[in-house]
C-alpha cells in the first residue's frame, strides 16, 4: 500500500495540473503597463466606433497598454481591455489591430469574463468527484487505478474549459464582423492574425504564442469566420493613408522605446528620411544618449509638422529627462496648448516646472495639475507633483491631502489614513478638502478592517 505522504504528494500534483488547466486560458499580469498620450488616442480611435457598434458606451471601457513583446489581447473583470505592445509593432496593418478590438468587444458584449466563472464551475465538480475516487483508489491500495483517475479527472477539467472557450471565441469572431460591418470596415485584419496563428496550435504549450492559449482555434471557426468576412459587403475596403501613416509612427515610436537602439537603427537607418523613420531614431539616439543626434532627428520632424504636438512632447522629454528641465518647458508648453485635452501633456508640462525649483511657476504647475487630475483621478505620480507644489506654497493641509490621494490609489491604506487625519487637521473643516479628507479615512480604514479579516 502506498504510504500517506506519497498520496498527498501524488494529490497535490494532480491538484496543481488541474489549476495549470485554469491558468492557461488565463492571461498573465506579470507584465507593466505604458502611458502614451499619442498611442492612446490612436487606439481609442480603434475602439470606440466599435465599441459604438455594439451597443457598449466607449467611457465605460478602459483600456491599456502592455508592455509586452507577444501578440495578445484580452479582457477582464467584464470591461477592462487590455492590449501587448508586441500585437501593435508586429501587426502588418491597422486593420488587424483594430480586428482584434473587434474580437475583444464580443467577449465584452457577450460577458464572455463573467460567464468563464460558470465553465470552471462546470469542470470543477466531475472533476473532484473524478478525484475523489483516484484517492480512494490509492487509500485503498490501487496505486495504478488510483493515478488514472486523478489524471482523467484533469483532462475533464481541461475539454470542460476548453470546449467553453472555444465556444466563446467562435461568438467573439462573429460578433466581431457585426461590428465591424456596422462601422463600415472590413473583417479581413482579423481574419488574417487568426490564420496567422493557426499554424501554433500545433506546438507546446511553452513555444505557443499566448493568444493562441487564450483563443483557441479551431478549422470551423476560421472557416466561419472567412465565409462571413468574404460576404460583408465592406470586404475589400482598405484603410486611409492618414491611418496607415500613424499606424505607423505609432510601430517607430514603440520600436525605439521598447527595442536595443541598435536593432532600431538596424530597422531603420539612416538611409530611410521618412518620418516613421526619423521618429524612431529620434528615440533610440534620445535612449542612448546622443542628445545632439536625437534633436536633430526632432528637430527635422518638427520643420515638417510644427503643429504635431508629440513631436513637441518628445523635444520637452529629451531636455527633461537629460537635465534641462528649464528648456524643456516651451515644448511641453507648446504641446499643451496644441492638445489641451490630453491630461499627461499637462502633467509633463507640471513635472518640468516643478523640477527648475523656481517658486513662480509654482502656481501655473498647480493649475495644470488640478485640471489633468480631473481626468486622471488615479494617476498617483499627478498627486505626488501636486503634494511637492502645495508644500513649496506652503500649503501643508493641501499637500498632505494629495499625498493621501497618491497612497490611496495605489491600494497603500495606511499610508492614505495617516496622511488625510493630518490633512483633516491642517485644511479649513467643512470645506471640500476637508470633507475629502473624511472620505478617505472612512474607506480606508474600512478597507484595511476588511483586508484584516481576509
Amino acid at each position: 500500500m502506498a504510504n500517506r505522504p506519497s498520496i498527498i504528494k501524488t494529490v497535490l500534483a494532480a491538484i496543481c495540473a488541474a489549476l495549470t488547466v485554469c491558468l492557461a486560458v488565463t492571461p498573465s499580469w506579470a507584465q507593466s503597463g505604458i502611458r502614451d498620450t499619442e498611442i492612446e488616442r490612436i487606439i481609442r480611435g480603434y475602439a470606440d466606433p466599435v465599441l459604438e457598434a455594439a451597443g457598449i458606451p466607449p467611457k465605460s471601457v478602459d483600456i491599456y497598454l502592455l508592455n509586452d513583446p507577444s501578440i495578445n489581447a484580452f479582457v477582464t473583470r467584464g470591461s477592462d481591455m487590455y492590449i501587448h505592445t508586441g500585437l501593435l509593432v508586429q501587426a502588418d496593418r491597422p486593420a488587424q489591430v483594430i480586428g482584434v478590438i473587434a474580437h475583444e468587444t464580443g467577449h465584452i458584449a457577450g460577458g464572455h469574463v463573467a460567464r468563464m466563472g460558470d465553465a470552471f464551475a462546470a469542470a470543477a465538480m466531475p472533476m473532484l468527484i473524478t478525484m475523489g475516487l483516484g484517492l480512494i483508489a490509492m487509500a485503498a491500495g490501487s496505486p495504478d487505478a488510483g493515478m488514472a483517475l486523478l489524471t482523467s479527472g484533469q483532462h475533464i477539467a481541461e475539454r470542460t474549459i476548453l470546449r467553453h472557450s472555444r465556444i466563446q471565441e467562435s461568438a467573439a469572431d462573429q460578433a466581431a464582423v457585426t461590428y465591424l460591418t456596422r462601422t463600415g470596415q472590413s473583417a479581413r485584419g482579423l481574419l488574417e492574425i487568426t490564420e496567422k496563428f493557426r499554424h501554433m496550435e500545433i506546438l507546446s504549450a511553452q513555444k505557443q504564442n499566448p493568444y493562441v492559449r487564450t483563443h483557441p482555434l479551431s478549422s470551423d471557426r476560421i472557416a466561419s469566420l472567412t465565409e462571413r468576412t468574404k460576404n460583408s459587403p465592406y470586404a475589400d475596403i482598405l484603410e486611409s493613408k492618414e491611418q496607415v501613416f500613424e499606424f505607423e509612427m505609432m510601430k517607430a515610436k514603440l520600436y525605439g522605446f521598447l527595442n536595443r537602439p541598435e536593432l532600431t537603427f538596424y530597422r531603420y537607418p539612416a538611409s530611410d528620411t521618412s518620418m516613421p523613420a526619423r521618429y524612431a531614431r529620434a528615440v533610440a539616439y534620445y535612449r542612448i544618449p546622443e542628445v545632439d543626434k536625437a534633436l536633430a532627428e526632432i528637430d527635422s520632424l518638427i520643420a515638417d509638422q510644427p503643429n504635431n504636438p508629440y513631436f513637441q512632447e518628445l523635444k520637452g522629454q529629451i531636455f527633461f529627462e537629460t537635465g534641462r528641465a528649464a528648456e524643456a518647458i516651451p515644448y511641453h508648453n507648446k504641446s499643451v496648448e496644441l492638445l489641451p485635452d490630453a491630461p499627461l501633456l499637462r502633467i509633463n508640462l507640471a513635472q518640468a516646472m516643478i523640477a527648475t525649483e523656481d517658486s513662480g511657476l509654482n502656481a501655473a504647475a498647480i493649475r495644470h495639475l488640478e485640471t489633468a487630475i480631473l481626468s486622471e483621478q488615479e494617476n498617483s505620480f499627478a498627486w505626488h507633483q501636486l503634494a511637492v507644489a502645495y508644500a513649496r506654497q506652503g500649503k501643508i493641509g493641501k499637500a498632505d491631502l494629495a499625498t493621501a490621494e497618491r497612497h490611496f490609489n495605489n491600494r497603500q491604506m495606511g499610508p492614505a489614513v495617516a496622511f488625510a487625519k493630518r490633512a483633516r487637521i491642517n485644511v479649513v473643516k467643512g470645506s471640500t478638502h476637508w470633507q475629502r479628507a473624511m472620505d478617505i479615512i472612512e474607506i480606508a480604514s474600512t478597507a484595511q478592517v476588511e483586508r484584516q479579516r481576509r
